[in-house]
């Protein structure tokens, strides 16, 4: 708990500082189209041979249909705000899910990569997951400790605080890009999707 709470603590003056350290006049905002995508899910999940969009015969890596939009606010160099809204019109299971995220954009800069073309980034902050209940399946039995199923029986969700995204931009230009984003939901499930985002500059 004192090891947490060192980390979270120094974390947070880290993010003040670069927050007002060699802030720009001059911030971008992207706004990007994500299409979804690919999953591998870890031997904690059960029932994946079951899965209707497996891509092998164990079923632990699975395709699903998602849209996802993303929008970031670069302040400086260094940091910024990203939200991302997915919607997932077809599970591995074939149902409704999505996700809600939004958190402090950490870009490449900081450890001194300084690469005009190609750029990475990593959101830390609030993740939010939810679908339609997947225990109408024969083979499916929710797990508590991964999602929590509603009172109404019809939604499973999944809350956490340190939820996070990793991102690579490859860009066309200034002010266009297309990248792959890898959503790392330890320890069940890792999602990846490709990306095409346009950059707009705001004035001070």
């Amino acid at each position: 708990m004192k090891l947490s709470r060192f980390v979270f603590k120094n974390l947070f003056f880290l993010i003040v500082l670069l927050v007002f350290f060699n802030l720009k006049s001059t911030a971008q905002i992207t706004i990007g189209v994500n299409i979804g995508g690919i999953g591998y899910h870890t031997k904690k999940v059960k029932g994946t041979e079951n899965y209707k969009w497996k891509l092998n015969k164990k079923g632990n890596w699975a395709g699903f249909a998602s849209v996802s939009v993303l929008v970031s606010y670069r302040i400086n160099n260094y940091i910024g705000i990203k939200t991302i809204n997915t919607f997932i019109f077809q599970d591995c299971a074939g149902r409704y899910s999505g996700i809600s995220h939004i958190g402090i954009d950490l870009h490449d800069d900081i450890i001194g990569w300084k690469n005009p073309t190609h750029q990475f980034s990593m959101t830390v902050g609030p993740f939010w997951y939810y679908r339609k209940n997947w225990t109408k399946e024969a083979w499916y039995k929710n797990d508590p400790n991964f999602l929590r199923l509603h009172n109404n029986n019809k939604w499973e969700s999944l809350f956490i605080w340190h939820g996070g995204q990793i991102q690579y931009q490859y860009f066309i230009n200034d002010q266009e890009s297309v990248g792959i984003n890898f959503l790392p939901a330890y320890p069940y499930l890792y999602t990846f999707g490709v990306s095409r985002y346009s950059v707009f500059n705001v004035e001070f």
